[in-house]
């Protein structure tokens, strides 16, 4: 009877143990909700959560597994009392991935980076006629500054130049519009 009572007194302890470790585990304490995924330039994938009820400094964190086995950390930070915000490696753009974060697990596609955007400029200059017309269009990733100059071919004179961006063209060409245009001060 002893050893039986040495034996039940052993496998309870263990299960207070067992039982002990779950309870003291970190949970979330609210509700969690994947409300979008989105592509942010610079910064890479932005999932957004709507969240009830408080989360700790352990609790932003999260994991993302990417179809075909790689997994990634996620970085969350609490934007107000309802909503988290949570980025995660630029790598898994275009993927379908689950992400783990607040206790729960969601399905979602991460949408590819966007084409940087382009900004367009016509590009002035005369023709063998000295009457002002686009020669074409100059596009760029980033705002042309008053000032900037590009190489431009005129097919027209069979020769290049640095066209230069201004508000509007020399007065005697009577354009007005932000774009390049051939460097020419009317009247010389």
């Amino acid at each position: 009877m002893k050893k039986y009572l040495i034996t039940i007194l052993v496998l309870l302890s263990m299960l207070v143990i067992q039982v002990g470790t779950v309870a003291a585990a970190p949970a979330a304490s609210g509700v969690v909700t994947l409300i979008s995924v989105e592509y942010v330039p610079k910064k890479g994938p932005v999932f957004t959560f709507s969240v009830s009820g408080n989360f700790s400094k352990s609790d932003l964190k999260g994991s993302l597994h990417v179809e075909g086995g790689a997994d990634y950390d996620l970085h969350c930070t609490q934007v107000d009392e309802s909503t988290v915000k949570c980025n995660a490696s630029q790598k898994v753009a275009g993927i379908n991935v689950s992400v783990t974060w607040g206790g729960s697990t969601f399905w979602a596609y991460v949408p590819e980076a966007p084409p940087p955007a382009q900004y367009c400029y016509n590009v002035y200059d005369y023709d063998l006629d000295y009457v002002w017309q686009s020669y074409g269009t100059h596009c760029q990733d980033t705002p042309a500054q008053y000032g900037d100059q590009i190489p431009w071919y005129n097919p027209d004179w069979d020769d290049s130049y640095d066209a230069i961006f201004l508000p509007e063209g020399p007065s005697c060409s009577g354009i007005v519009e932000d774009a390049y245009y051939y460097p020419y001060i009317c009247g010389l």
